[in-house]
């Protein structure tokens, strides 16, 4: 009896996610868009993360079709239909694109779509996943600016280099060639012409 371990037993159980579960991890991850399609490309999901970034509350979107959130540019393009064909084709497709919010303003966003599939396989939807790269997209905006206006700097700094020789040797040569007169015949110069010589070298 003294023998008896007097550690607490654990009893191990196997926790099974449920439906509720996953939609209030999806919810929390608010640095990303994370939403769903039907097969008619009509939104039917739309996480926390979406409403942050996109403006739009879930009872506004839900049932808005998928290409609500692209440019009229990229909705004339075809872009959304092509988007989810080369996920039905390639089992995802990943895009950099700029996107519309609900106020008119535009991002620029990292994003993946990608089927849903039931247990049989059949074809439920789609999930789309977007993180807004704005800020970032910027920034290599202004660092492609700087490093394009360097390039074209440097290829014509020869150019440069030899007209600003010229500009700055061309009122030189007259000095040079007139000190070089004075120091040749310096013994047959008055002071009076060495005098005027030396004034019109200051000036």
């Amino acid at each position: 009896m003294g023998n008896e371990s007097t550690t607490p037993r654990i009893l191990q159980t196997t926790y099974i996610p449920t439906a509720e579960f996953y939609s209030q991890v999806i919810d929390s991850l608010l640095d990303y868009s994370i939403f769903t399609l039907n097969t008619e490309l009509a939104i039917n999901s739309w996480n926390a993360g979406a409403t942050g970034i996109f403006q739009y509350e879930a009872e506004e979107i839900l049932g808005r079709p998928f290409h609500t959130i692209f440019t009229p540019s990229d909705i004339a393009d075809g872009i959304p239909e092509k988007e989810i064909e080369q996920a039905i084709k390639e089992g995802k497709a990943i895009d950099n694109r700029w996107h519309i919010c609900k106020d008119g303003k535009k991002i620029f966003a990292y994003g993946l779509v990608f089927p849903l599939l039931g247990v049989d396989g059949e074809m439920l939807g789609f999930v789309k996943i977007l993180r807004d790269i704005t800020e970032k997209k910027a920034t290599a905006d202004a660092i492609d600016v700087y490093v394009k206006d360097l390039e074209i700097l440097n290829t014509h700094k020869d150019h440069v280099i030899a007209l600003l020789s010229h500009d700055l040797r061309s009122p030189l040569i007259g000095f040079i060639s007139l000190l070089e007169h004075t120091s040749t015949h310096l013994h047959e110069i008055s002071t009076t012409e060495l005098k005027n010589i030396l004034d019109l070298l200051h000036i």
